[in-house]
């Protein structure tokens, strides 16, 4: 097969300085591309500084900029979505993630695109009640997770596959747990791990997880691109494994002990409920949502059967990923 991006390619990635965003833009520096990275105006663009990029400022919600920026592109990475499982930011999310995603895609039929690969996640395939993957054929009445941070990521994905064309492909790529380094802005199961790997973190809760390396995601991201079916989504996630055991692996690796007491749901309630009370008579926001809490006792599993078959794609051990993060996790407070 053809490689389809390459050093000639015309690339603008949304959402750069983003974990995930940071490790596209290196991939596609990897592979000789120098992109474009559209980058708000108050957003501090110093984590690129080591990559080779064409800075535009601008944002999804501003259509003029947006025109500036898709002009001569002829592949998109769109990566630019608010993430938040807090309370208060339901009307941000869907003016960024849905209305951001809709305004992207208008200016990019319009400018000529050919292909755009919108990140979305794994959650809006849903989460399974009973220890089995879910593919992306999953029932979503079924399986849905009713968190609004998933909704609306869910509706944005929808759209975005359904203005699929002969003339503008669209893929989306959901990825699960991701995990890895060089995470400048502190990625949620980064700071699990460094928690665990610090002996901070008493107890576990009953979960399954599916876990994803940063750069297997960045790879299947550009697959993707080049291999991905029009209107189809990929699911990518690297092993399926219990809380309890991602825990306990990250333990070993940092010569820690892993941590002894396990939740059970009713107990992890009634504590959301306790801290909910407390954050109240402080009148400080809460950091998660009780909607988080269905996730309890129940499996983000995937099975990534079609991007493998479909993508080619293939994930690296979860030893390897958590050593990695570790490792860059201890250099980076060392400074």
């Amino acid at each position: 097969m053809n490689e389809i991006l390459n050093a000639k390619s015309k690339v603008l990635v949304t959402g750069p300085t983003s974990f995930l965003g940071y490790h596209v833009t290196k991939r596609l520096n990897e592979k000789g591309i120098r992109p474009r990275a559209l980058i708000p105006q108050d957003t501090d663009p110093s984590t690129l500084r080591d990559l080779d990029v064409d800075i535009v400022r601008g944002s999804v919600e501003d259509a003029i900029s947006l025109r500036a920026a898709c002009d001569g592109v002829d592949t998109i990475f769109h990566l630019a979505f608010l993430v938040s499982i807090g309370g208060g930011l339901e009307e941000r999310m869907q003016q960024v993630n849905v209305v951001g995603t809709r305004n992207l895609l208008d200016v990019s039929a319009d400018s000529g695109v050919t292909r755009v690969v919108v990140t979305s996640s794994a959650l809006t395939v849903g989460v399974n009640r009973k220890p089995e993957p879910l593919d992306e054929t999953a029932d979503g009445t079924v399986h849905r997770l009713d968190l609004p941070y998933a909704a609306s990521r869910r509706q944005a994905e929808e759209e975005a596959l359904g203005r699929s064309s002969p003339s503008m492909s669209v893929v989306a790529v959901n990825p699960s747990f991701t995990m890895g380094p060089e995470d400048y802005v502190g990625a949620p199961a980064n700071k699990l791990l460094k928690a665990v790997s610090a002996g901070k973190l008493p107890f576990t809760v009953p979960v399954g997880f599916g876990c994803l390396d940063v750069r297997d995601f960045a790879d299947g991201m550009l697959l993707a691109a080049e291999r991905g079916r029009p209107g189809q989504r990929y699911l990518l996630s690297g092993h399926n494994v219990m809380v309890d055991d991602l825990l306990g692996q990250t333990a070993a690796i940092a010569g820690v002990r892993p941590p002894r007491l396990r939740l059970p749901v009713w107990a992890a309630y009634a504590l959301v409920t306790v801290l909910q009370a407390g954050y109240a008579l402080l009148r400080k926001p809460f950091p998660v949502t009780r909607s988080v809490l269905q996730i309890l006792g129940r499996y983000a599993w995937y099975d990534t059967a079609r991007a493998r078959e479909e993508l080619g794609w293939t994930p690296r051990p979860l030893q390897q990923t958590l050593e990695d993060t570790l490792r860059w996790l201890r250099q980076s407070e060392a400074g």
